[in-house]
């Protein structure tokens, strides 16, 4: 969505008028032209921040062009609670700074506004669900976008125990085994959403689609070679959890997975010696050294805006995330 079509309404306010100033947001926005209130659901999003102290304002500037926060609310219209968190504090307090808004997208015929409240928090974690279960709204459901490195900042339970999805990107963990160990606690409680997982589909389903017999032989004894870019490590050990939740590979079953120079590919799964499929950024290449076919599939272009609000969108269960995590904790765990 063009920026040009974008407005914004800001003002600082305090945690007692923080529905009173955003009802006078509306009125103000009203006045001016026919916008449309939307809302399909409550997103959290809570970001680390050691500067967040008492006393800073908030930048809405900033958080744009950190965050693409609006370019996934204009696809997935939803009240936004952004908590910018300084971990370093442990008292109980209120929030350091509040400001609301409203955002405007659309032509001037079809306009319509998101709400997005953002809480600058020096205080203990503890004191974060008091804070976000009162900006709720009962009447939708409510994901959680963790934008940081779950692997250096775990996930605050008190806030995850509130929400029915838990959102993230593995791509962005340094240590693979800290991200997956510090999912521990959710896969089974909530609905998780790599969005690192989602890149990894045309893969999955073009590997699917070129394994015959001999080459399922190899799978079941891992007889598996995982080649994957320069910080793209996640990805392929997401490849190894999907792996060995298919095939119930045990303990002693173990593919190996290398780093490669060449950047040319994502990532690449040889399995045996006769069959590799690779994955870069806009397609599939399936290639056979013996008998059969090789072939390619498209990957289509998708940004971070469009994958988040995707998995907004869908809401539900990914069976083989969950299964595909669960093995990785316990190859991770032993």
């Amino acid at each position: 969505m063009a920026q040009s079509l974008i407005d914004r309404a800001w003002r600082a306010t305090t945690p007692d008028e923080i529905e009173p100033d955003l009802a006078a947001l509306w009125r103000e926005v009203g006045q001016q032209r026919r916008v449309a209130r939307a809302v399909l659901s409550n997103l959290v999003v809570v970001r680390e921040r050691p500067a967040a102290r008492a006393g800073d304002a908030v930048n809405a500037d900033e958080i744009a062009k950190d965050l693409t926060l609006d370019e996934v609310v204009a696809r997935h219209p939803s009240r936004v609670i952004l908590i910018q968190h300084n971990p370093a504090t442990q008292t109980a307090c209120a929030p350091s700074a509040v400001s609301v808004g409203i955002i405007t997208f659309g032509p001037p015929h079809a306009r319509y506004g998101v709400e997005q409240i953002v809480v600058q928090s020096a205080c203990a974690e503890q004191s974060l669900p008091s804070i976000i279960r009162r900006l709720l709204r009962g009447d939708v459901p409510t994901s959680v976008w963790w934008t940081d490195d779950l692997s250096e900042a775990p996930p605050l339970d008190g806030i995850v125990a509130m929400a029915r999805q838990f959102v993230y990107d593995s791509r962005r963990w340094r240590d693979v085994r800290g991200g997956v160990l510090a999912l521990a606690t959710l896969h089974r409680r909530l609905d998780l959403a790599d969005v690192n997982w989602r890149r990894l589909t045309p893969l999955r389903h073009a590997l699917i689609h070129a394994c015959g017999a001999a080459d399922a032989d190899h799978l079941r004894r891992a007889n598996v070679e995982i080649v994957h870019r320069a910080a793209e490590g996640a990805l392929a050990w997401l490849v190894v959890g999907w792996l060995s939740a298919r095939l119930e590979w045990g303990g002693g079953a173990s593919p190996r997975v290398a780093e490669s120079r060449d950047s040319n590919e994502l990532i690449s799964i040889s399995v045996g010696t006769d069959l590799t499929a690779a994955l870069n950024e806009h397609r599939v290449l399936v290639t056979r050294r013996g008998s059969g076919p090789s072939f390619t599939v498209s990957v289509p272009h998708e940004g971070e805006a469009d994958a988040v609000a995707a998995e907004l969108r869908n809401l539900g269960h990914d069976a083989c995330l969950r299964d595909a995590v669960t093995a990785l904790l316990a190859r991770f765990s032993a």
